[in-house]
């Protein structure tokens, strides 16, 4: 048999096997495996900046329906319900990376290794909430949670981020366009979302396609850090107890 066609074999193989290996070796750098519990965390590295991610909307605490929620004043942004005005009353924590990004790189996600109580199997995040520590720290990861107008996030889905042509706005002022599963953000965020996928490629085996790795690399020179990315940074390491090193990096205070 032809050499190559050999090591196309065991290449072939091996692969998966190696693949699965290699995301269930990770070092999950910190203790949080709680979304919930993160995304109150995050309340106290916002209190002095309560403005979403996408829109720049100011938000404040009140109750509503018996309950605190994080409320949008769209008089400070100029946002606009595209369709969604009950989600787009209150503020979410988005993951910038999505679920589903870092979700299938595990195998509670792909494959139904999960039973109810019935005997039935499941997969996907339920399944990784339920028997997944890597996927757990993934989830509640300090870094990857952003405020975002809650329309926003459900529009966003798990959409690839990059460039649409023209600059249609269905969210009033909102400089955010999704279209053909595609998210184009507003520039001075842009280096934001970068460094967190770079983060979580790094910290998580994340991973990133060559063409949205060089979009982000170009986004990560285009918006450089800025003073609240430093400070918000520095706040979560306090809590979390790890550091992006995209923004801030080791030697630094």
């Amino acid at each position: 048999m032809n050499i190559k066609k050999v090591i196309s074999i065991i290449i072939l193989i091996f692969y998966p096997v190696s693949l699965c290996l290699s995301y269930d070796n990770i070092t999950v750098p910190h203790n949080n495996t709680s979304f919930s519990k993160s995304k109150k965390l995050m309340e106290q590295v916002y209190y002095d900046n309560m403005f979403s991610f996408y829109c720049n909307c100011q938000y404040s605490y009140q109750i509503t329906d018996k309950s605190i929620k994080a409320v949008v004043d769209n008089k400070s942004c100029g946002y606009m319900p595209r369709k969604n005005q009950k989600r787009g009353k209150y503020i979410e924590w988005e993951h910038v990376v999505p679920a589903w990004a870092f979700g299938n790189t595990r195998k509670c996600w792909r494959e139904e290794i999960c039973t109810d109580k019935y005997g039935n199997k499941y997969k996907g995040r339920k399944c990784c909430t339920k028997i997944d520590k890597v996927f757990k720290a993934m989830e509640a990861d300090m870094y990857n949670l952003y405020p975002a107008v809650g329309e926003l996030n459900a529009d966003r889905k798990n959409y690839k981020y990059g460039i649409i042509p023209g600059e249609e706005r269905k969210y009033g002022a909102c400089d955010f366009e999704v279209a053909d599963k595609l998210v184009e953000p507003k520039e001075d965020i842009r280096g934001d979302i970068a460094r967190t996928y770079f983060y979580m490629e790094k910290t998580y085996n994340v991973p990133i396609s060559d063409k949205q790795h060089k979009l982000f690399e170009v986004w990560d020179k285009q918006d450089k850090i800025d003073e609240w990315e430093i400070i918000r940074a520095k706040r979560i390491e306090k809590i979390q107890g790890n550091r992006n090193t995209f923004v801030i990096k080791d030697d630094e205070e």
